[in-house]
């Protein structure tokens, strides 16, 4: 179990009923839960707390969060991305790209897909394994 506080009594209404993770070591709290004004997981110095009043809290089924070791990977993008990314490829391949076709293949070298619980970068399938992401992702209607 984790130990906790629920800042019950301050000047700062964002706080009020907030529950922090106080990490005195390294002068920092994280929320875990506001009701405004505060983002869960945001890590704030103790001192941006103020003057408060709390309550022990035990947060039961947390880990504690450690930084370092994670990665984060986030694309947003659109079908029409990946099929100009595809198209251009096609065109390398046969021999009759552009410079611009280069340039989005260069460009896009990095783009990593979720394909079946793996990440692979999407310029590293085949065409094949192209068109079958962009025919399962993208969807006209359900």
């Amino acid at each position: 179990m984790i130990q906790g506080i629920q800042i019950t009594q301050t000047n700062n209404a964002d706080l009020l009923n907030s529950i922090w993770m106080i990490d005195e070591s390294n002068d920092q709290a994280r929320c875990l839960a506001a009701a405004g004004g505060y983002q869960a997981d945001q890590v704030v110095a103790i001192a941006e707390l103020g003057e408060y009043q709390s309550r022990p809290v035990n947060i039961e089924g947390a880990e504690p969060i450690r930084e370092g070791g994670q990665h984060l990977n986030v694309n947003v993008l659109d079908r029409q991305t990946l099929v100009r990314i595809m198209e251009a490829r096609e065109r390398i391949e046969a021999g009759t790209a552009s410079n611009d076709d280069l340039e989005v293949v260069a460009d896009n070298s990095q783009l990593t897909i979720r394909v079946s619980g793996y990440a692979v970068r999407f310029n590293a399938l085949t065409l094949e394994q192209q068109k079958d992401v962009i025919t399962r992702t993208f969807t006209q209607s359900l």
